[in-house]
């Protein structure tokens, strides 16, 4: 969780050259590190990994800019292994946004906490204070702070084939065929067949074990920490590769809980077409609301940087809605839109499994978020409970 601190002022100085991939080719003389920025046009990312390569330039790739794809690519066609991920903050977002200094600091510091972004590059913002920033960031992030360029994250030296043997193993348990044909991935794309294994093994375990809650927990945070181990190689950890099917994986589980209900009382569809109505909008928003580019009001913004600053970590807000309801479960089975609750509930087992799928993120502060919801859904479930038996 090592990260870096530059300032526009800075670059200069530290050779840093800025390359907008619109535009033609720079000559990059004297350039130590290169910024990748900008849409890029008719431009080779194996040819560019080659060049820096040729003349050993460190390379940083910006997040959230339209060069963040291509840039990936490039660092993955890089012989030499010197790149980092860069987050900033463009001027006219603080206006746009209405950032202030908290917001700011939070979204730094969350970069670093949360993805392992290597080097924070603070640029001339209206209205932010950049020294009190860069001390407020190195007291909340202590002794990680090094200087310019920083090294990638280097891989763990475990063997990731023991996780891989136990993630077919703990899916064998719960679907044998599922395992066995995951086998066949071995020949394509070992990448491919944790992915593979990750999602339809929340099918497989949440199906087995569905009426005992606390298995099923324990079930879903082994597959979790299974898949995440297998994929913590050098291009994950460092964000150049990602876990396949993030999207798919948080509405398989959901999707086929619903609809294998909605078969069950095919007779009586018309009643739940409401709700229907209803969950297709809902559905939507939950799947664009997953992941760093779901739009954010002011209001959930400074109320997510205040949870931060107290509990260090956010807890997902999705696991905090659902989990209460997966876990009181059994009081709600008297009805017949049972399985909409059913559905609703199984988003926070999928959504703790998600959590776990992003390798970049320290896997200590996976464990505590995902502590975190529990801790705060398991008095709201006992508070449903107390409802419904009034009922």
């Amino acid at each position: 969780m090592n990260f870096s601190v530059i300032r526009d002022e800075d670059l200069d100085e530290l050779g840093v050259e800025l390359w907008d991939l619109s535009s033609n080719m720079k000559s990059l003389t004297g350039a130590s590190v290169v910024f990748l920025k900008g849409k890029p046009v008719n431009k080779d990312p194996e040819e560019i990994a080659k060049i820096l390569d040729r003349r050993n330039i460190w390379q940083g790739i910006l997040e959230f800019d339209p060069s963040w794809r291509f840039s990936r690519e490039v660092a993955r066609f890089r012989k030499k292994q010197k790149f980092f991920r860069v987050h900033f903050i463009k001027p006219a977002e603080i206006e746009k946004l209405n950032l202030s200094q908290k917001n700011v600091y939070h979204r730094f510091r969350r970069a670093v906490l949360e993805r392992s972004v290597e080097v924070l590059w603070i640029r001339s913002l209206p209205g932010i204070d950049e020294e009190d920033l860069v001390k407020r960031l190195e007291k909340a992030i202590p002794g990680k702070l090094v200087s310019f360029p920083p090294p990638p994250e280097e891989e763990p030296s475990f063997p990731r084939i023991v996780p891989l043997i136990l993630l077919v193993f703990l899916i064998a348990i719960y679907h044998p065929v599922l395992a066995i044909l995951s086998m066949l991935f071995l020949f394509f794309d070992k990448n491919l067949m944790v992915s593979y294994l990750g999602i339809l093994g929340t099918l497989a375990i949440y199906d087995l074990a569905k009426r005992k809650r606390v298995l099923t927990i324990l079930g879903f945070l082994a597959l979790s920490l299974l898949v995440n181990l297998s994929l913590s190689d050098f291009y994950h950890l460092n964000q150049i590769s990602e876990f396949r099917g993030v999207k798919l994986s948080l509405v398989l589980l959901p999707l086929f809980i619903f609809f294998k209900g909605l078969y069950r009382e095919r007779k009586n569809w018309r009643k739940f077409l409401p709700f229907l109505l209803i969950l297709i909008p809902v559905g939507i928003y939950y799947i664009l609301r997953s992941g760093n580019f779901g739009w954010v009001s002011s209001f959930e913004r400074n109320f997510r940087d205040f949870l931060e600053s107290i509990l260090w970590i956010r807890p997902r807000f999705k696991e905090i809605l659902a989990f209460p309801f997966f876990l009181t479960l059994k009081h709600f089975e008297k009805y017949r839109w049972f399985f909409i609750v059913e559905a609703f509930g199984s988003i926070a087992l999928v959504s703790m499994f998600n959590t776990f799928c992003h390798i970049k993120a320290p896997i200590f502060v996976s464990l505590y978020r995902t502590a975190l919801s529990l801790g705060i859904s398991i008095p709201l479930a006992f508070i449903i409970r107390k409802i419904l038996k009034r009922l």
